[in-house]
Formats: structure tokens, C-alpha cells, sequence
């Protein structure tokens, strides 16, 4: 992460240059524990390919193999480099968050899960490979889902592809909407001041939401099957690739729900939000 001073629109107005570098810190301790967890899915998946190369079927040449062992020695050091800047933030970052997440004399104050989310977003603003780590616990939302299911799945269109307005959609629309501020709400926004910051509550405008229901479905793919004997090839169905996944757990045989790109994608809308 850059060395700069973010302009974000929440900043405390009594906050002085030494506490914005605090909360600075906190974000590249934030960015550094991030940027950990990307490195090593990188290592695992070329892992992977050093374990091909080296298999016995592999026709990998012997430059292919040293290259790929060349490229996991700069991965291990860059995740030493950054195991080093978490361990030289730790103890700022930890300072901030408690501040921030103090109770009050009334026992309320701010979630600290939901300050290390705002940390998180903050330090991914030039990194959009970081983003998908940023929420902390990342969010299901089966009301959400089920309200965009009702408006891009479930629904009809007329003749011309409008949408048809049904009572349902026109419902499942409402659903949506409400559910998407509670999400902000818990998820993204701050009740409560601190030293660092004025309370803060991100408020999606109609374009936000009407660009959630824009990049809902993200494009699909057809299924065919084709008899072993005959040859013929019918149409069997269209999959939609879709913000949330399904996927069958094939122990239980129950349906589950990933909604890691939906999170990804409300938070994208989110950031833009946080800056002046």
C-alpha cells in the first residue's frame, strides 16, 4: 500500500496529524494481513503446478521447472517481507481498534469486527485483489439473495424484454432495498465517534442499488447432453452465473450458498462512499 494520507470523509475534525498516522498504520497492519492471505493462495496454487511438473507424466523441461521454483522463491519472500510489516503494525493497529470499539459509560460503542472491515476497505482502495478478504465474517444474506432471485431469476419479461412489474418483484425490489441498508448498516458504517473518526453511515444512493441489480447476473452458460448412441444433441438447460453460487455439498446433498461475490461487489459499490 502507498504511503499516503487517504481522504476520507469521516475523519475527526479534532484528529491531529499524529492520530491520522495511527490510523494509518492500523490500515497497513489491515493491508499487510490481507496481502498474507493472497500470497499464500498464490503458493497454493503454484504449488499445484510445481507438483505437475514434477510428476512422472510431465513433459515439463528442466528451465520450465526452475522458473516455477524461481517464482515460489519470490512469493516466500514477499510474504516474509509482509509477515514483517503485520508483525511492525501489530501493536498500533490492535491500539486503534480497541479505541475505536471502547463501550461507552452505556456499554455501547462501535463492533470491532465492523471497525477491521472499514480498516480493510480502506486498505484495499488500489488493490482489487484484496478486496474479497476485507469483510470480517464475510456476510450471508438469504433475504437479499432471495429478493434478487424473485427479480432476475424467478420473474418474466413481456414481448420487448421489459421486466414485468408483478407484485412480487415489485415487493421482491422492497425486500432488497431494506435488506441492503441493514447490510450497510452492521457491516460498513460507524454509530459512534471516536478520536480517529466521526460516526459515519453510508448511504447507497438509487444508482448504487440499480447497479447491485445491474451486475446481479454476471452472464451464463449452456448444457447439453448428447446420446452415446445416436449422437443427438438436445438442449438440456442455462446456467446462470450469478453473484451468489449454489453448490450441492455432496456429503449432506443440501444446497449451499457462497456469497463471497456478492459481498465483493455491495462492497465495491461501498467504498467510494468513505472519501471526500
Amino acid at each position: 500500500m502507498k504511503n499516503t494520507m487517504l481522504a476520507i470523509n469521516f475523519w475527526n475534525e479534532s484528529a491531529t496529524p499524529e492520530t491520522k498516522k495511527e490510523f494509518m498504520e492500523a490500515i497497513d497492519h489491515e493491508n499487510a494481513l490481507m496481502s498474507i492471505q493472497l500470497v499464500d493462495s498464490q503458493i497454493e496454487a503454484l504449488q499445484k503446478k510445481i507438483n505437475n511438473a514434477n510428476s512422472e507424466d510431465s513433459d515439463a523441461t528442466e528451465e520450465e521447472k526452475e522458473a516455477l521454483e524461481q517464482q515460489m522463491e519470490s512469493l516466500k519472500k514477499t510474504k516474509s517481507e509482509l509477515e514483517e510489516k503485520s508483525a511492525d503494525t501489530e501493536s498500533t493497529h490492535d491500539i486503534v481498534v480497541n479505541i475505536m470499539s471502547e463501550k461507552n459509560e452505556n456499554h455501547f460503542g462501535n463492533d470491532s469486527d465492523t471497525v477491521r472491515t472499514i480498516l480493510r476497505v480502506l486498505a484495499s482502495w488500489d488493490n482489487s485483489k484484496l478486496i474479497k478478504y476485507a469483510i470480517i465474517p464475510a456476510f450471508q444474506s438469504p433475504d437479499l439473495y432471495n429478493a434478487l432471485e424473485a427479480i432476475h431469476v424467478n420473474s418474466t419479461a413481456g414481448e420487448d424484454g421489459e421486466l414485468i412489474l408483478t407484485d412480487e418483484v415489485k415487493s421482491a425490489y422492497k425486500q432488497a432495498s431494506q435488506e441492503l441498508e441493514r447490510i450497510i448498516k452492521v457491516t460498513f458504517s460507524l454509530p459512534f465517534e471516536t478520536p480517529y473518526t466521526t460516526k459515519t453511515r453510508v448511504k447507497l444512493t438509487a444508482e448504487d442499488k440499480k447497479l447491485l441489480n445491474d451486475c446481479y447476473i454476471k452472464g451464463f452458460s449452456n448444457k447439453f447432453d448428447q446420446d452415446d448412441e445416436t449422437g443427438r444433441v438436445t438442449f438440456k438447460k442455462r446456467q446462470l452465473n450469478k453473484l451468489v453460487k449454489e453448490r450441492k455439498n455432496k456429503k449432506t446433498g443440501k444446497v449451499e450458498y457462497d456469497y463471497s461475490g456478492l459481498a465483493t461487489t455491495i462492497l465495491n459499490i461501498v467504498i467510494k462512499h468513505y472519501f471526500a
